[in-house]
């Protein structure tokens, strides 16, 4: 169990997800006890049913950000963020996340919710932004702090790297000077977010292959941790992307599978006639080397009901759910195991 108001152990996972179907439904068959998701929703008056179908876990923290990517007045988007979490209340240990670039009544509204509920804060900061020189960060995460009227130890810190590329060394070399630039290190956690998986499979995975693609996510945030003495925790985007983009309407199936260091994505070959090809892909995962067994995860589970043609052959937004499933599972279990996502 995560609780709140308490650092977080080293070995928590806190992968951002979209609060999407198919993310929805892989965190709510994924063990919580090490397990704090970062959900993005654009719709307050959404949030909560659609938390609903992903976290039954009242005794656990679950961090929520709403994105305001419509422009709504900020007095409204406050009075929908006051809303929103007073409706969660009775239900969840839900943290909001915020940035520094928030308008004076959303941070007003974020720091009564944070003083109604004592939980504190979550806040987001692109790495981005620690190292450019241009922008001042530390003035802007004082000013944050002030209007929070919360001291950073009341604060988990989410360094977000999801947009900086290269090899792992590069990614860890770009967090590791953002963290020499913060104005304080005292927080109540410090966790680092990486992205590695491609935003267009059909880029790099040719039709008809199967191709491993490098958890480079993981291996930045290993490079980091040796670099540094300060205790961080791990962050992804699992095998999303930290962006909003339509994908294509109807894709060439494909399926994801995580292993310990790499993803492997097999991939069809046409658009047309999807089942029998998702019922391939799945026998080829199933009859690989680096598949784990059914008991592994429900996306485990799933993966070899389709491939017995126990269950139907699913679809699209099917097989996301699997690969985020299996993905939650496989980097908790590295954790709890090895210490290493």
């Amino acid at each position: 169990m995560v609780s709140p108001n308490t650092s977080l152990p080293a070995d928590t996972y806190v992968p951002i997800l979209k609060g999407k179907r198919a993310e929805l439904d892989a965190v709510s068959g994924a063990p919580s006890d090490r397990l704090v998701p970062l959900f993005e929703f654009l719709d307050p008056a959404l949030t909560k049913d659609l938390l609903a179908r992903a976290w039954a876990n009242p005794s656990d923290v679950v961090w929520i950000q709403i994105l305001n990517a419509d422009g709504v007045e900020d007095a409204a988007f406050a009075s929908s963020l006051t809303d929103l979490f007073a409706s969660l209340r009775p239900d969840y240990l839900a943290v909001p996340v915020l940035t520094t670039t928030e308008e004076p009544n959303t941070l007003a509204a974020i720091a009564a919710i944070a003083a109604t509920d004592g939980r504190g804060v979550s806040l987001r900061i692109d790495v981005e932004e620690l190292v450019d020189e241009n922008v001042n960060s530390s003035a802007d995460i004082n000013a944050t702090l002030d209007g929070l009227a919360l001291t950073v130890a009341d604060v988990d810190l989410v360094l977000d790297a999801g947009l900086i590329s290269g090899s792992a060394t590069i990614r860890a070399a770009v967090v590791s000077q953002a963290i020499r630039e913060l104005p304080e290190t005292g927080w109540r956690s410090i966790v680092v977010s990486f992205s590695a998986f491609p935003p267009a499979v059909g880029e790099v995975v040719p039709k008809g292959t199967v191709v491993a693609l490098p958890r480079t996510d993981a291996a930045a945030f290993v490079a980091l941790r040796r670099s540094t003495d300060l205790e961080l925790v791990y962050s992804d985007y699992a095998i999303g992307v930290p962006t909003y983009a339509a994908a294509a309407f109807t894709p060439i199936p494909n399926m994801k599978y995580a292993s310990d260091n790499e993803w492997f994505v097999h991939r069809g070959t046409e658009r047309r006639n999807p089942a029998p090809q998702y019922r391939a892909l799945a026998r080829a995962i199933v009859a690989a080397t680096y598949y784990s067994g059914t008991a592994f995860s429900p996306g485990d589970q799933q993966i070899s009901d389709v491939a017995t043609e126990t269950s139907g052959p699913g679809n699209a937004t099917t097989h996301l759910r699997i690969a985020m499933s299996r993905h939650l599972h496989v980097v908790l279990s590295r954790l709890a195991t090895l210490g290493a996502p």
